[in-house]
């Protein structure tokens, strides 16, 4: 009897590869799963770096004024400039081998669930190292002499009162406004934990706002935004936490550069020009067949890194001085 030519689905037209076309619906679920999962990419500056190994960001401060002496000769006033670095990580990786056997013998499929969590992983530490880089910058010193760093707001109400989370978010926005960031035509964000959000979405503050508008019901909560500021709800947040001393976080270390001490941290307010992330390689995916293993391993991949921007476009709000500060 002769042997039947099997017609192999994955295969790319006349390609020796017979799971090349499987590829492209594996990274399409992880894609998916990453975007549905991450908040802060498009809220801070992201450049993709190629054929380079860090960026630079020159930063040029304030000329001064003088009144002139008739006869006097006018020679120039100095501008100072530095430059703020920005460099990536290590590549983070997330993968899980799947056994041939299992796949024949379980009753349901499996690959596109592992495919959602491998790309949600990723997202949950891409956005934890990014809002640390944002704390940070709010806690981190002037650029120049005579400018201004990050701000710190503490009060022990930001952790259960509804009405001190709305005034310190207003509070925050006018702080910055104060240090003549540009709050009137730049986005102006405030991430609070799931926790937070909901206390302030169901206080009276908000929903008699609502109300008054004639659209609100209590089956409902709707808090988008508290003075202009738009609000981010999150459980990626690394708010409560103190990853000096607990320094690994979904299962990986956390670089050195993020560690901090956030357990009194409640939210944060910043602008898009409060840290900037160099990306080396957007997410992407492999499937690799592996016969002499007998099964398949799936894989994502990321290299970014972030760093402080401009440190005095962030404002941390606590209940408290974090404990060892």
């Amino acid at each position: 009897m002769a042997d039947s030519t099997p017609n192999r689905p994955g295969r790319n037209l006349a390609g020796d590869d017979a799971t090349e076309l499987m590829l492209e619906l594996f990274g399409g679920e992880v894609l998916t799963a990453f975007q549905t999962a991450v908040k802060f990419r498009d809220k801070h500056q992201v450049k993709t770096l190629s054929k380079g190994k860090l960026f630079k960001f020159p930063a040029i401060w304030r000329t001064t004024a003088s009144y002139h002496t008739p006869g006097t000769e006018i020679l120039g006033n100095q501008i100072p400039h530095t430059e703020i670095t920005v460099s990536p990580d290590d590549k983070l990786i997330a993968s899980v081998f799947v056994a041939d056997i299992d796949e024949i013998l379980n009753h349901y499929e499996v690959r596109a669930p592992y495919a959602q969590e491998l790309g949600a992983v990723l997202a949950r530490f891409y956005d934890k190292n990014v809002l640390r880089t944002i704390l940070r910058a709010a806690r981190g010193g002037a650029l120049f002499t005579g400018d201004q760093g990050g701000s710190i707001l503490t009060d022990a109400g930001f952790a259960n009162d509804a009405s001190k989370i709305f005034d310190g978010i207003s509070l925050a926005k006018e702080t910055m406004d104060g240090k003549d960031v540009p709050v009137e035509t730049q986005p102006v964000y405030a991430a609070l934990p799931n926790s937070l959000w909901y206390l302030a979405a169901r206080s009276d503050r908000n929903l008699n706002r609502d109300r008054n508008g004639g659209s609100a019901s209590d089956r409902s909560h709707v808090l988008n935004t508290i003075d202009d500021v738009q609000i981010i709800k999150s459980n990626n947040t690394p708010f409560g936490e103190n990853s000096v001393t607990a320094t690994v976080s979904e299962g990986a270390t956390i670089p050195a550069k993020y560690r901090l001490n956030a357990t009194n941290t409640k939210a944060v307010v910043f602008t898009p020009m409060a840290a900037a992330t160099a990306e080396v390689q957007g997410l992407s995916s492999q499937i690799v067949d592996q016969p002499e293993k007998q099964g398949t391993l799936m894989l994502s991949r990321l290299m970014t890194g972030s760093d402080p921007l401009r440190t005095k476009c962030a404002v941390e709000l606590r209940s408290a001085s974090n404990p060892s500060e």
